[in-house]
């Protein structure tokens, strides 16, 4: 549309001929359109919020340049001649869409800029958003992130209190609680399996693979209440038949680790949040029958969806999560 308009603004056609468009200023077109409009050089000033010797003056060097008169000042009204006539309603088409593109790249430059501010839980902002903050950052300079670290139930609140414009956090039944649920726009990002994360001399390391009945009656250094994972967890070991010991509840996987590393039990994790084989002397092994999951989300309130830099953020995070996958 840009090459079209260009094209366009430098060659208009009348009687025949062709005028090249090589000195005429915007400030001159928008004085030719608004004398035609109002037949009023006092009332075209006061639309451009110009003067009317600026608007005489920006219409001279015009005619100058043209050759032409474009403008029959011998009556009461000022009447544009029939050169002026067809050069102004051709100067007022191209004008009007002009005016569209420039609206047009204003608007997407806007949307490039603000800051946009996502609460996520610990695992997330380890695991997940840093490639998203990298992509994000190279992208759009212009948005400035801001992240705020903390427990599933804070993040909710933060979305729904507006702290936050963006939510990542893992759907434990806590989006369903009360209010929220209805509140609240999900976006699933990823799905995260439950593991194992033992010392490798236990006998549940040899398993292939461990099974969630396994786990009965064994000591578990387990997530507290406050993270999503819990209720998870605690479903699937109720559902399996399974009891066990809690000997210790933290509230972050790596207090967890550090406590089965310490010989304190063993524990279940979401696969994002277990060590793997990084921590010397433990081992990870998913869980089977069941394979169970958490879902990480993204979310927002219902009330205001994401719109411009928020939007795009967004956008970029499902697309760089997904594609992880």
């Amino acid at each position: 549309m840009v090459d079209r308009l260009v094209a366009e603004f430098k060659f208009i056609k009348y009687n025949y001929s062709y005028v090249l468009f090589m000195n005429f200023t915007l400030r001159q077109l928008q004085a030719l359109t608004a004398v035609a409009r109002h037949g009023s050089f006092t009332r075209a000033a006061a639309d451009l919020g110009m003067t009317q010797s600026a608007v005489s003056v920006a219409i001279r060097h015009l005619e100058a340049e043209v050759g032409l008169p474009l403008f029959d000042r011998n009556t009461r009204n000022v009447r544009p001649t029939e050169t002026g006539r067809e050069l102004a309603g051709r100067v007022g088409g191209l004008m009007s869409e002009l005016q569209s593109v420039l609206e047009t790249a204003r608007s997407a430059g806007e949307r490039r800029r603000g800051r946009v501010r996502v609460a996520a839980v610990p695992t997330a902002v380890t695991r997940l958003l840093p490639p998203w903050c990298a992509d994000c950052r190279a992208r759009f300079p212009e948005i400035a992130l801001r992240i705020a670290e903390m427990a599933a139930e804070e993040v909710v609140r933060a979305v729904l209190d507006g702290q936050a414009d963006l939510g990542v956090l893992n759907d434990g039944g806590i989006l369903e609680d009360g209010r929220d649920g209805a509140d609240l726009v999900k976006t699933e990002l990823s799905r995260d399996v439950f593991c194992l994360v033992c010392p490798q001399s236990h006998p549940l390391a040899r398993k292939r693979p461990p099974r969630w009945r396994d786990l009965d009656g064994c000591d578990l250094v387990m997530l507290d209440h406050q993270t999503g994972s819990r209720a998870l967890i605690d479903a699937v070991l109720r559902e399996s038949g399974v009891s066990v010991r809690p000997v210790q509840e933290m509230s972050r996987p790596e207090s967890v680790t550090a406590l089965v590393a310490a010989g304190m039990g063993i524990a279940v994790l979401p696969e994002l949040a277990a060590p793997g084989d990084s921590v010397r002397g433990l081992t990870t092994r998913r869980l089977a029958d069941p394979t169970a999951f958490r879902c990480m989300v993204m979310i927002h309130a219902s009330e205001s969806a994401p719109n411009g830099a928020a939007a795009m953020a967004a956008d970029l995070l499902v697309r760089a999560v997904k594609g992880r996958g």
